[in-house]
């Protein structure tokens, strides 16, 4: 099976996701897009449902697949406040249901993190113990929600952030899927986080591979999380290409602009 490429692009107007019908087109190795769920692209109870309904329009135009990514900044699933974890889990069900709307496979989230505070705190492991069982309630719950409703709930990597994220390695990252055990909930891997954090990228694979649902893709120069086109960077993703556990589940490329996107399609189709 050839790898499942998809885009997901950094549109500041919606109006520009008219563009990707002629993309899909110019690219048939594109076979998924994923949606952007952050201000001013696609947020729960902001965003009109006529804005939804474009696009809709547009993905019937086309034969791509989806998958939704929830919002980043502004959130945290590992909070230890009980009431923004309430919060947090009305906010994401809503994502859920625009997932359902778009016909997205799964939702992306990230796992959190503990912040700074906390972390020069002489309590932090108890503090830390605490925040990841919030995460694993929050986590469950959504999987049941999202199984009802056909969207899987995939967990991804954080990049290096101020606080202590609470998954940022393999280690971290099946330590939350082993607790949560649900058939609904699997992992995401983002590539250009754990080069950040100087991990090995074919050995995180290979220890994530049984709970993989999709893969994050782009560069960077080692230092800052910079979303460049995947030919640029220091990161060789050609060994990646070769590792046959990236073909079972979406590749998204995350890319910050329409440049890198071509760019990077560009450059797959004279490689592969």
């Amino acid at each position: 099976m050839p790898i499942q490429f998809g885009v997901t692009c950094f549109f500041n107007d919606y109006k520009e996701f008219a563009i990707v019908p002629e993309v899909a087109r110019q690219f048939p190795l594109l076979k998924y897009l994923e949606f952007r769920g952050e201000f001013p692209f696609l947020v729960p109870d902001d965003t009109p449902d006529s804005q939804i309904q474009f696009f809709i329009a547009v993905m019937q135009k086309t034969s791509l697949r989806s998958t939704l990514h929830t919002i980043y900044h502004d959130i945290n699933l590992a909070t230890l406040n009980p009431w923004l974890m309430e919060a947090n889990i009305a906010c994401y069900k809503r994502f859920i249901d625009i997932a359902e709307r778009l016909g997205s496979e799964l939702i992306v989230v990230h796992g959190g993190m503990l912040p700074a505070d906390y972390v020069n705190n002489p309590l932090k492991n108890k503090f830390q113990q605490k925040a990841s069982r919030r995460l694993c309630k929050t986590l469950s719950v959504l999987a049941d929600y999202g199984q009802r409703r056909g969207v899987k709930i995939a967990l991804e990597n954080s990049p290096p952030e101020a606080g202590q994220s609470i998954v940022y390695d393999s280690r971290s990252h099946l330590a939350i899927l082993e607790k949560v055990n649900h058939p609904n909930l699997g992992a995401l891997l983002d590539f250009a986080h754990a080069f950040l954090r100087r991990l090995d990228l074919i050995d995180y694979l290979e220890k994530i591979q049984p709970y993989l649902i999709e893969i994050h893709a782009h560069n960077n120069m080692g230092k800052n999380d910079d979303h460049l086109a995947l030919p640029d960077g220091k990161i060789d993703y050609l060994p990646i290409f070769k590792h046959p556990a990236v073909r079972d589940v979406p590749f998204i490329m995350e890319l910050k602009s329409y440049e890198d996107v071509i760019k990077t399609l560009t450059w797959l189709g004279n490689i592969l």
